[in-house]
C-alpha cells in the first residue's frame, strides 16, 4: 500500500536507518531541533468528553509515569485542560464547554504556547488524544495563517503525535448533540475547511513539524483510516490491525498494555513511500513517544 503524500521538500534532510518490529530500512528524514533533541516541553491534549469534565492524572497518568521512566521531567510534561470541569490538570485555557468551537480551544492553545515558548524562541511538543489532535492541528495551522484570534505568527511546534484523532471525522455521528461532535461529522463545514488544498500538511505552513497519527482498526469511535487521515499526506502514519490478542480501543490507544508488547502494526514513513506489516510492533504509548524521541530520524 503506498504512503499518500511527499516528503517536505524544505526540511533539512540526513540519512537515517529506522527500526521497528525487527524491519529496518534506510530513510531520508528531517533534522530533529536541536532544542527538541534535548528535551522540549510537551504539551498532552486532551479530547472531547460530554460530560465536560476530564480528569488530566486519569487520562494522561500512564503516559507521564512512562515518558517520566524514559527520561523526561515531569516539569516539562503540561498536561492541558479546556473544559470547565476539567481538573488535575496543568495548563488552563479558560472554562469551556462541548459548545465552544474547536477553532476557539485551538486558538487558546496557540496563544499559550506562543506566550509562554514560542516568542522566547522555545520549541515545543504535542501529544493529543481524539480531538485533541483536531485542537493541536488547527493551533498551528490557524497561527500559520494569520486567522484572527491566533498568534500574531507561527509557532515553534517540532512535533506532533494524534491518538485516534477523528481527521476524516467520527464514526458515530448522532451520538452526542454538540457543537464539538458535530464539527467532528466527515461531512462538516470544520472537515472541509481542514482538508482544503492550501491548509493539508504536505503545504508549506505545515513544514516545521513533524507529523505522526497512529490509529486503530479496533476503535469504534475513530476509524483507523480517519484516524491516520487515508488519501491526506503525513510524515508518520501508524495504524494497528485487528488482534486476537488485545483489542486497542478508542481509549487504550493511550496506554500501555500490562503483559503484552508485540502488536499488529502496518506502519508508513513518507520518505520511503510504502507502508509495513508487523506482528512486533510497539504498544501505543511507546509509539508515541519514539515518535516525539526520534521525530524524522526513522
Amino acid at each position: 500500500m503506498k504512503h499518500d503524500g511527499r516528503r517536505r521538500a524544505t526540511a533539512a534532510v540526513t540519512t537515517a536507518v529506522f527500526v521497528l518490529g525487527g524491519l529496518a530500512g534506510t530513510a531520508q528524514a528531517a533534522e530533529k531541533p536541536a532544542e527538541a533533541r534535548a528535551g522540549a516541553p510537551i504539551y498532552f491534549v486532551h479530547g472531547y468528553n460530554d460530560n465536560e469534565a476530564s480528569d488530566c492524572s486519569s487520562i494522561w497518568g500512564t503516559a507521564l509515569d512512562y515518558f517520566e521512566k524514559q527520561g523526561k521531567s515531569r516539569s516539562s510534561m503540561k498536561t492541558v485542560a479546556y473544559y470547565g470541569g476539567d481538573t488535575n490538570c496543568d495548563v488552563d485555557l479558560g472554562a469551556g464547554t462541548t459548545s465552544t468551537r474547536i477553532k476557539k480551544v485551538a486558538a487558546s492553545l496557540a496563544n499559550r504556547i506562543y506566550e509562554d515558548h514560542t516568542s522566547k524562541g522555545e520549541s515545543v511538543e504535542i501529544v493529543a488524544h481524539s480531538m485533541g489532535g483536531l485542537v493541536s492541528r488547527v493551533a498551528i495551522l490557524g497561527s500559520a495563517k494569520g486567522w484572527e484570534g491566533f498568534p500574531p505568527g507561527p509557532l515553534k511546534v517540532s512535533d506532533v503525535v494524534t491518538l485516534a484523532t477523528p481527521h476524516k471525522g467520527i464514526l458515530d455521528t448522532d451520538k452526542y448533540d454538540s457543537t464539538q461532535w458535530d464539527s467532528m461529522n466527515p461531512d462538516s463545514y470544520f472537515m472541509e475547511v481542514l482538508h482544503k488544498k492550501e491548509n493539508q500538511l504536505d503545504q508549506k505552513w505545515a513544514s516545521g513539524t513533524d507529523w505522526s497519527f497512529v490509529g486503530s482498526d479496533e476503535d469504534e469511535t475513530v476509524s483507523g483510516s480517519s484516524a491516520i487521515d487515508k488519501g491526506h499526506y503525513a510524515d508518520h502514519k501508524f495504524r494497528y490491525l485487528r488482534d486476537a490478542d488485545y483489542e486497542i480501543s478508542h481509549t487504550a490507544i493511550r496506554k500501555l498494555v500490562p503483559g503484552k508488547d508485540k502488536f499488529n502494526l502496518r506502519y508508513w514513513h513518507a520518505s520511503e513511500g510504502e507502508s509495513h506489516n508487523t506482528t512486533n510492533g510497539w504498544a501505543p504509548l511507546q509509539t508515541a513517544y519514539n515518535a516525539l524521541d526520534r521525530g524524522g530520524d526513522w
